[in-house]
């Protein structure tokens, strides 16, 4: 097995939102710093007009960055938005017709993979296998945080693939599922909010809790809230009982002949390159290393969630990350 390393477009949100490249300059930079094979995108936050009214031309200058700079497409990310409606969720129909156009661009732009989102359900994956089929596109079901391999959206999904059994259906594991510590830069942003250091030690105690998400924060909200805690930190910290999930490494094995690409979630990597404080890294691509075929990775740098680009440049961040994985790799 091996690992092919690539970076997503979404780790350098920062530089991308505050207008210091264009997309196909952006693509240039990923070129120059080596940071590839693989190249991930979004749809709707780097394609304006996604997907049914992007310019041609906008199109074509990408593809032709990709090519200049010998890179290899991984995944288009879609979106599900099941919730765009004021009134009503979508239903099967809607959401049929509103991912068909992200599926049919994909494959038309050459992607191999497309990651969708927990939220739809097996209905609409039933009818969007044939579209995917047609269009010659893996559908990469992401599993990010609080979810995990085996909680109950993502056992129900698990069912519906086994059920259909297509080689066009499949898995995007984040590793924001499978962290062994708070980010630490998170903990630096609440603390500059003003939660005290005592503060910080019932949030950690109250995320490696027993419980659902949302019964963890609110035992920690609570508790706070008696300790004269401020309320802005209080506040802020319930993203990381969502954002940062706690499934054990291992069970990431029960997916793997369902992987189709993978989201090398990560926050910060140790000074000498080895290491991530947040996420076991050694431990999660151990199990990925048991897999029988090449599985591409894309760098996926959330720092963004707390550092902004005067601080902290995405693409040294992903080199780092690149250093620290190959680190990993080589001794397996």
């Amino acid at each position: 097995m091996s690992i092919q390393l690539g970076v997503t477009i979404y780790s350098m949100t920062n530089e991308w939102l505050s207008g210091q490249y264009t997309l196909p300059s952006l693509i240039d930079e990923v070129g120059k710093r080596k940071l590839g094979p693989g190249l991930e995108m979004i749809g709707f936050q780097s394609l304006r007009g996604f997907p049914g009214k992007v310019d041609k031309k906008d199109i074509s200058d990408f593809l032709n960055a990709v090519e200049r700079n010998e890179l290899q497409l991984t995944s288009l990310a879609g979106n599900a938005d099941i919730a765009t409606h004021p009134k009503a969720w979508m239903d099967t129909g809607q959401s049929v017709e509103f991912m068909r156009p992200q599926i049919e661009l994909a494959g038309e732009m050459g992607f191999p993979v497309m990651r969708i989102q927990i939220g739809l359900t097996p209905e609409v994956l039933e009818k969007l296998e044939p579209i995917a089929r047609k269009a010659n596109v893996k559908l990469g079901m992401e599993i990010h945080a609080p979810e995990g391999p085996n909680t109950p959206k993502v056992m129900a999904t698990r069912e519906v693939y086994e059920r259909i059994d297509s080689e066009y259906l499949g898995f995007v594991p984040d590793f924001s599922s499978s962290m062994r510590a708070i980010a630490p830069g998170m903990i630096d942003k609440l603390k500059m909010a003003g939660l005290s250091d005592a503060g910080v030690a019932s949030l950690t105690a109250h995320w490696k809790a027993e419980g659902t998400p949302i019964e963890r924060y609110m035992a920690f909200a609570e508790t706070a809230k008696a300790a004269g805690e401020p309320e802005l930190p209080v506040a802020q910290a319930r993203l990381i009982f969502t954002m940062f999930g706690r499934q054990k490494p291992e069970d990431w094995k029960e997916l793997l002949d369902r992987t189709v690409h993978i989201h090398g979630k990560f926050y910060e990597v140790n000074e000498d390159n080895t290491d991530s404080p947040s996420i076991d890294y050694a431990a999660i691509l151990k199990v990925f290393a048991q897999a029988d075929r090449e599985i591409s990775m894309s760098s996926e740098w959330e720092g963004h969630a707390f550092w902004d680009a005067d601080e902290v440049s995405a693409f040294d961040m992903v080199e780092k990350h690149h250093k620290m994985c190959r680190h990993i790799i080589s001794q397996y």
